[in-house]
């Protein structure tokens, strides 16, 4: 926090000296902070209140020109347990990209999101600028803009995917939120936003882009591990489920299995499939039994 208002009280005829009020300001949220769906009004939120105020803040919040850029649940969080925030602070001249690209890598580390919610972000990221110029400062640079395809690859969805997030977001912000909030498929949520306006149904829905792990290796670099492997793993599971069905995901499986490049890609594929299939047999009872526990708050923060 810092002061950012002062103003002089009146002179004391008593032969005081004036003394300065000071108004201290809580920073403000950069849009850039807003993009990923917020979960203020949940559960999750009580939970991350709870787990700040028995034990502190784990991960300070990411603070450029004076704005928070990322941590805006985690500041929220801190003021509603009264403990006071930490704060990380990016240099004043670090380009707007680089914070943007590292917002968004810290984000998709930490949360599961859907490929609707990822289309939704993506196109909330496209032709995203700093925000936080005045008139008086250069304007933004192009190399700052990011385009619809890199905000597609980044968030690991296709361009289709993004160009119909925008569209909804267009006609239906009401459909754009139920998706952003994960209640709503982006093919559930474009059928009705075509219906509402009398278009044609489309013939082909978009489908979803293979997460490339070696990609998002590269993004997550040093924070990389075992448990983003997996938590990677399981939210691409999750989504071609969404898209296809029981049904369909087993076919897209059994497609990437038969059509490998050669008989050891093949084998390859087809051994690392037997390995997981068995691995997670063993634990289905438990697996089943975390769809009813609470989530661990003590990493939520």
């Amino acid at each position: 926090m810092e002061v950012l208002d002062e103003d002089w009280l009146p002179v004391d005829f008593s032969g005081n000296q004036p003394k300065v009020r000071s108004e201290v300001k809580e920073p403000k949220y950069h849009e850039l902070s807003t993009v990923f769906v917020s979960f203020e009004d949940t559960q999750e939120f009580d939970w991350l209140i709870g787990s700040i105020k028995q034990y502190g803040l784990f991960e300070p919040i990411l603070m450029w020109q004076g704005w928070i850029v990322d941590g805006r649940h985690r500041h929220m969080a801190c003021l509603k347990a009264d403990v006071k925030p930490t704060y990380e602070y990016l240099p004043d001249d670090m380009p707007f990209n680089v914070v943007r690209d590292r917002v968004v890598a810290a984000n998709l580390m930490r949360r599961h999101l859907t490929t609707g919610q990822r289309a939704m972000t993506a196109a909330a990221l496209a032709n995203m600028t700093s925000g936080a110029r005045t008139d008086l400062e250069p304007k933004t640079n192009s190399s700052e803009v990011k385009s619809t395809k890199d905000s597609a690859d980044q968030l690991n969805v296709g361009t289709t995917a993004v160009k119909t997030a925008k569209a909804i977001k267009r006609d239906a912000p009401d459909l754009a939120d139920e998706v952003s909030k994960g209640n709503m498929t982006l093919n559930a949520a474009d059928k009705e936003r075509r219906k509402r306006k009398g278009l044609p149904e489309k013939t082909n829905a978009p489908k979803p882009k293979a997460v490339d792990l070696d990609e998002l290796m590269k993004i997550g670099g040093s924070n990389w591990d075992g448990n983003v492997s997996a938590g990677a793993l399981v939210s691409t599971a999750r989504d071609l489920h969404l898209q296809e069905g029981e049904n369909g995901m087993a076919r897209s499986i059994m497609h990437i299995l038969e059509n490998g490049d050669g008989k050891h890609s093949q084998s390859y594929n087809a051994a690392g499939l037997i390995a997981l299939y068995n691995a997670i047999g063993k634990h289905l009872p438990e697996i089943k039994s975390l769809l009813v526990v609470k989530p661990d708050t003590s990493k939520m923060n």
